[in-house]
């Protein structure tokens, strides 16, 4: 047995301990760190996803409160505006009182039922006079309801939303109506009232009108935008409530709460990227691995140090193996042990020492066995001729090959075939003597080797086998024959390979002979003729 190559196996059972317990080490710290953050990241969403549903919803009533309280004060102001319609000083006198009591809008205008304005404040607007033609700014004139429109711009050029309230006489004649204005870019008391609740931790809050347009963003500049295609919004159009994870309309992934506003089918959202959320989870993971390093390494020393004391028996044991196969040490001798599976393997060791060269003699003559016919076969006949070379032992060579074979696979089958080659190897033996070496080359074909045999023997004695042969009645196929050629080493050849070739070319000139006939070999100064 060759030598292990230690360069090539440098891995040995210390350094797979090692390896073993500091990938179980790293695997279980990884699976917990992974289920850790698994668990963390969705309580952490779903944490954020509720805080903001009710952050969302929170914002909605106060956001309806405020609007509500703004229709009130236009119902009040109708009905005074209603008594005193036809006085236009009495009129502004009280307009201009409403504007100054309350800071919940930013202008307020009286429009009559023709959509004429007729009156304006702050008188800075001037529009009074102006006759609305937008639907949208005329949508009182056709509801004759309280309603909140917008967003939209104004006829001064502000971008605003508007609760309206109608004026109606004693007699319940349409008038005309009241509506208040905020702006929504500029300093109001709706943009306080949301713009209070920004967080530093990235969460913010937007509101949107019934056709899915911003009326408020902490960003002005984004006031104004159409925002229905957010699925967020299309669920408040659809005047819904919840919370989930979305991508915004500027493809941000975001964690969102929203709930719709009753007065006014606005909506209100709020929400938090996924990014910020996340990446606070990550610092508190780097945390926790930073925190659990210093551990995991002392784990990973006290795992080497035992690795060592595990290794240590086998070891010596991988030693003594090793002089073993050197030759340099007839047995196993005892390893001091101090653990039961080291100890037993040394004592199965040792026991299987003595018995390994039986073993791997009985192995080895299996391989030379040509498992059919239980002759050698051409391993085991190279084997032979080796030690026959080593031993300067002369030889006869008898080549031999059944003939027309192929007719009797052909008509009976392979399996009367085999049975055919198995009493033919049967026949040799009995032809042969206690030392002679039978050899099945391959299909039908078959050497023997006669060792001190010279070739006027070796002849008589392949003619014997031809005679018995012929006569033998073998099962199912009949009586058959064979064709045998007789060669000799060193007579012959001095080159053992090309004596076999002379056994060889003296088979196939039987063949050609007629077949059924032995054919030999002729000698002259140790070539053939």
């Amino acid at each position: 047995m060759s030598k292990i190559n230690k360069a090539k196996h440098w891995l040995d059972l210390k350094k797979l301990i090692l390896i073993l317990a500091t990938l179980c080490v790293l695997t279980s710290l990884f699976n917990a760190l992974f289920a850790t953050y698994q668990v963390q990241k969705q309580t952490m969403i779903k944490d954020t996803l509720e805080s903001n549903r009710a952050y969302a919803a929170k914002l909605a009533d106060v956001t309806d409160l405020f609007l509500q309280s703004v229709m009130a004060q236009l119902s009040n102001a109708s009905q005074l505006v209603a008594n005193n319609f036809a006085n236009k000083e009495a009129v502004n006198t009280e307009l201009a009182q409403l504007l100054k009591r309350t800071n919940s809008f930013d202008s307020i205008v009286l429009v009559d039922a023709n959509g004429q304005i007729i009156d304006a404040l702050p008188a800075s607007l001037d529009v009074t006079g102006t006759l609305l033609t937008n639907e949208v700014l005329t949508s009182p004139l056709r509801h004759q309801t309280p309603k909140i429109i917008g967003p939209f711009i104004s006829p001064a050029g502000n971008l605003m939303v508007s609760p309206t309230y109608p004026v109606f006489s004693a007699d319940q004649e349409f008038l005309g109506f009241i509506a208040a204005g905020i702006y929504l870019k500029g300093d109001n008391i709706l943009g306080k009232l949301l713009a209070s609740h920004h967080h530093r931790d990235e969460t913010y809050v937007y509101v949107t009108g019934p056709n899915g347009k911003l009326i408020y963003h902490h960003n002005e500049h984004r006031i104004g935008e159409d925002v229905s295609a957010n699925p967020v919004v299309q669920k408040l159009k659809a005047n819904q409530f919840g919370a989930e994870e979305v991508n915004n309309t500027l493809g941000v992934e975001m964690l969102a709460g929203f709930a719709p506003i009753a007065t006014s089918q606005w909506g209100v959202v709020a929400q938090r990227p996924l990014q910020i959320t996340m990446s606070q989870l990550n610092h508190t993971m780097l945390h926790v691995i930073k925190t659990t390093a210093p551990f995991t390494v002392f784990l990973l020393i006290c795992v080497l140090g035992l690795g060592t004391l595990i290794a240590k028996p086998l070891w010596r044991m991988a030693k003594i193996s090793e002089q073993v196969q050197d030759g340099r040490n007839a047995d196993f001798p005892s390893v001091p042990t101090w653990y039961y599976e080291a100890a037993w393997l040394n004592q199965a060791m040792q026991h299987s020492v003595k018995s390994l060269g039986e073993q791997i003699q009985r192995f080895d003559d299996e391989r030379q066995q040509d498992q059919l016919t239980g002759l050698y076969n051409r391993r085991g006949m190279e084997k032979w001729l080796a030690s026959a070379a080593d031993h300067n032992i002369p030889f006869s060579i008898i080549a031999l090959d059944i003939d027309h074979f192929k007719q009797v696979n052909d008509s009976f089958g392979h399996d009367v075939g085999d049975v055919v080659i198995k009493k033919l190897a049967e026949l040799m033996r009995q032809n042969a003597r206690g030392d002679d070496h039978l050899c099945r080359s391959g299909g039908e074909e078959f050497l023997m080797f006669l060792p001190r045999v010279d070739l006027a023997q070796a002849n008589k004695i392949a003619e014997r086998l031809r005679g018995c042969t012929e006569q033998t009645q073998f099962d199912v196929a009949g009586h058959i024959t064979i064709s045998l050629g007789v060669s000799h080493w060193p007579q012959c050849s001095e080159d053992m390979l090309h004596a076999l070739k002379l056994a060889d070319r003296s088979l196939y000139q039987a063949k050609a002979n007629g077949r059924n006939r032995v054919e030999q070999a002729v000698v002259a100064n140790h070539q053939v003729a």
